[in-house]
């Protein structure tokens, strides 16, 4: 099967199709395209409401600040008496036991998952010795190093409470989680308790919120569709190894020169732009004072780089050796949906060329393809149901609810 796997990729197609050999303006328009497509909801760009990072904590006002990845939410729930706390505490390297120095605000239990500095990866509560200043905690695993300060305790992620209540949240407008906020005091109150409730949630400010109200360090699932990274934004530099060699420096200008000695050269290819640092007295060599691309990848810790421009390399060791000058080069939208980069760049290109007759022809392709994307939600085949902004499963007063 034929696809375009990254950025790069895509201009090169465009460009073959369309036979321009302008790329910036090829870029300028996947930009357009891209945010015509801002809003698309794939499978793809679902979260994982199970993952650790898509698990909300409540804050101290019943809220959970929106993740910054979110671009539309399709439903939250909760699983039992989740929570997360937190108490001072300290302990010794090598020793699987903390000492509490402050009182947890909810209390601690066995099973419990354990963070913070000098806690082991993975570490669980194995048995509590009270909630009490002074009180020991015994843990899974053995302290990496000196524990001193906060340490967070989260309980496991499988419904601590077999009975529930476990809580679905439905999407209401925030006048309306205001509104009823103000009389949740009034709010159904279970005679029953059933083994779902439907409760709900809206956002206010920059935090959601939610009724029936949550207490501060519960934890609540988060299931969303993320926003995805627009292709040739700028990505953070990416460090290849603390330290290396520079040797082998050969040429007149360019150069040709050697990185020995590195730490892996995974993710590492021909053509990436790399950087170093040279701290004396540690470090006697140098990149030089030019650009400097990978020109090959000779094994598992070695490196050819090509040096243009500047001064000589030196020959020596040298520091934070690093990928930098990156852009993205792929998203979830280029993997899984092609079509709409292809027919959406085209329809700009035109556009911008003013060649409203082909123009035409490939926005009616676009829309076609968003259209086919749309109607798979509008089924429920991957949103659920519906497109509503509020739910059609809103809480109902069933005879087992009465009002306060």
């Amino acid at each position: 099967m034929f696809v375009i796997p990254t950025g790069d990729d895509l201009v090169s197609y465009i460009q073959d199709f369309t036979g321009s050999t302008n790329t910036a303006e090829i870029k300028k328009c996947i930009f357009l395209c891209e945010l015509s497509m801002r809003n698309i909801e794939l499978p793809a760009l679902r979260s994982d409401p199970y993952a650790a990072e898509n698990i909300g904590v409540v804050d101290q006002y019943g809220g959970i600040p929106i993740p910054g990845d979110m671009n539309k939410p399709i439903l939250f729930f909760k699983q039992g008496q989740q929570y997360t706390t937190n108490a001072t505490c300290t302990g010794n390297v090598s020793e699987n036991t903390i000492i509490l120095q402050s009182t947890p605000p909810q209390a601690l239990q066995p099973g419990m998952n354990v963070t913070g500095v000098g806690i082991a990866p993975g570490c669980t509560v194995n048995a509590v010795g009270g909630s009490a200043i002074g009180s020991t905690i015994t843990l899974s695993e053995n302290n990496t190093e000196a524990v001193n300060g906060l340490i967070n305790f989260t309980t496991p992620p499988a419904p601590s409470s077999q009975t529930g209540p476990w809580i679905v949240y439905d999407r209401i407008g925030d006048r309306d989680i205001i509104t009823q906020g103000m009389i949740a005091q009034l709010y159904l109150q279970p005679v029953n308790v059933p083994a779902v409730i439907r409760g709900k949630f809206s956002e206010v400010g920059q935090r959601y919120k939610f009724l029936p109200y949550v207490a501060s360090g519960d934890l609540i699932n988060l299931y969303y569709y993320k926003a995805w990274p627009l292709l040739f934004a700028p990505v953070e530099d990416t460090l290849i190894s603390l330290r290396g060699y520079v040797q082998d420096i050969s040429g007149s200008g360019p150069w040709t020169a050697k990185i020995t000695g590195l730490d892996s050269t995974a993710g590492v290819k021909i053509g990436d732009e790399i950087s170093a640092i040279s701290v004396p007295p540690d470090d006697t060599g140098s990149l030089g004072t030019g650009t400097f691309y990978v020109t090959a990848v000779d094994s598992l810790t070695s490196i050819t780089f090509s040096a243009i421009g500047g001064t000589t390399p030196i020959a020596g060791f040298v520091d934070d050796i690093k990928i930098i000058n990156q852009t993205v080069q792929t998203n979830a939208v280029l993997q899984t949906w092609v079509e709409g980069y292809v027919y959406g760049t085209l329809r700009e290109y035109y556009i911008k060329r003013h060649n409203l007759d082909d123009a035409q022809i490939y926005g009616s392709k676009f829309d076609n393809a968003v259209n086919t994307v749309e109607d798979q939600n509008n089924l429920g085949k991957w949103s659920g149901g519906h497109t509503r902004l509020t739910s059609v499963w809103q809480p109902r007063q069933y005879r087992q609810y009465n009002i306060k």
